[in-house]
């Protein structure tokens, strides 16, 4: 029994943007985390959250934009957005903590290690979040 590739193609389109759109903010916040990591000192965990925060909020207005073509930027699809990159930054930053402390992983190389864990999931809860039809109040465009 074969899939019926055509029914999933707009899903796996949706998927590879998703990624690229992923690994472009990541290589960005990684160059930003390493900035903040290295030259500026900063704890690694703090460097990370920092990142985060940044990266978080530039995911979802990418993500909504150009990967899931909704430019319906409303207050209750960001919060939730917000609490699924919560989820994710919570996720990595367990990972990263068992990698660097209990592996031994170099505090440079887990938090790009970390998002293999993350991205599935995160995919699919933004998915379900911003192709929702919502009637609230729009942020502007």
């Amino acid at each position: 029994m074969f899939l019926n590739l055509k029914k999933y193609k707009g899903k796996v389109i949706e998927y590879l943007k998703f990624n690229i759109i992923g690994l472009s903010n990541f290589i960005a916040s990684q160059i930003f985390y390493l900035t903040l990591f290295l030259i500026f000192n900063l704890n690694y965990l703090v460097a990370y959250t920092i990142t985060s925060v940044i990266s978080i909020i530039a995911s979802y207005f990418l993500n909504s934009k150009f990967t899931f073509k909704n430019k319906d930027y409303c207050g209750k699809k960001f919060s939730l957005s917000i609490l699924i990159y919560v989820f994710e930054y919570i996720l990595n930053f367990g990972v990263i903590i068992i990698f660097v402390n209990v592996f031994n992983f170099n505090k440079i190389l887990a938090p790009i290690i970390a998002p293999i864990f993350s991205t599935p999931p995160v995919f699919f809860m933004m998915r379900s979040v911003i192709k929702k039809k919502e009637s609230n109040k729009k942020f502007p465009t």
